[in-house]
């Protein structure tokens, strides 16, 4: 019987091999992901909505989460299960793909000192995904949330989940956007209480983070943006938690 003999360095190589064939896997399928969030971006359209005789009025602004991208149709977004609800609320909605925290201060000045019976915020992903540096995020969210509570009594922000729960990332990358997505949500929680808005978190650890452990229900098909069923999971917490029902009810 031949006995069995390690060989050190054969290990090693088969095991650098191995690893190196991972990894090519995983950046092949991350770029796959990236492509077909592309392609979900682009038909993507920001749900609006213009009522005769609005009884109120609400502003979004944001990136894509805020737009709706990866909801079938327009109307599964916020924006549109919101006028679903509320059938004379007039809905404007300025959030764009791919912008940032200082994007979303642009959107919220369009219309001046407009005031609006309630404004979502929600943005905050893209300032992590394309290293937004950290120092100039803290002016930048601290002038966001004080200029949209100058324009309206129901401030709703939130930002992002835990990034790096996200499907489509892997690690160790996955772990610096678990850390950013923390820092995040530290800063606009933190603006949002010194100024009377209504901060509603997302961001969970892998033990109770409701997204990545159904991530084929909350998830889109690029596995990077929420899926329809994620966008009515996100509107009932915000019912729920913050006062936005009373402030589009006609009867408030």
């Amino acid at each position: 019987m031949n006995e069995f003999r390690l060989n050190p360095a054969r290990d090693v190589t088969a095991l650098a091999l191995f690893g190196a064939a991972m990894m090519t896997w995983r950046w092949f399928q991350f770029a796959r992901c990236l492509r077909v969030g592309d392609e979900l971006a682009k038909l993507a359209t920001a749900f609006e909505r213009h009522a005769a005789q609005p009884a109120r009025r609400v502003l979004i602004i944001g990136d894509s989460l805020a737009v709706g991208c990866g909801a079938s149709r327009p109307e599964e977004s916020i924006a549109g299960l919101i006028a679903q609800e509320f059938p004379d609320v007039t809905i404007v909605n300025r959030a764009r793909n791919g912008a940032r925290t200082a994007e979303a201060t642009a959107q919220l000045r369009v219309d001046g000192d407009a005031r609006y019976d309630a404004i979502l915020i929600s943005v905050g992903g893209n300032d992590v995904l394309r290293r937004t540096p950290f120092h100039l995020l803290p002016p930048q969210v601290e002038r966001l949330i004080r200029e949209a509570c100058q324009r309206s009594d129901c401030v709703i922000c939130t930002t992002t989940p835990n990034i790096g729960l996200v499907p489509a990332f892997f690690p160790p990358f996955s772990w610096w956007l678990t850390r950013r997505s923390r820092q995040l949500r530290d800063l606009f929680a933190a603006a949002a209480k010194r100024y009377g808005a209504h901060y509603v978190n997302f961001f969970h650890p892998r033990s109770t983070d409701p997204f990545s452990r159904e991530w084929r229900r909350y998830f889109a098909a690029d596995r990077l943006h929420p899926s329809a069923e994620c966008y009515r999971f996100v509107y009932g917490r915000l019912r729920e938690s913050t006062p936005l029902v009373g402030a589009l009810s006609r009867s408030a």
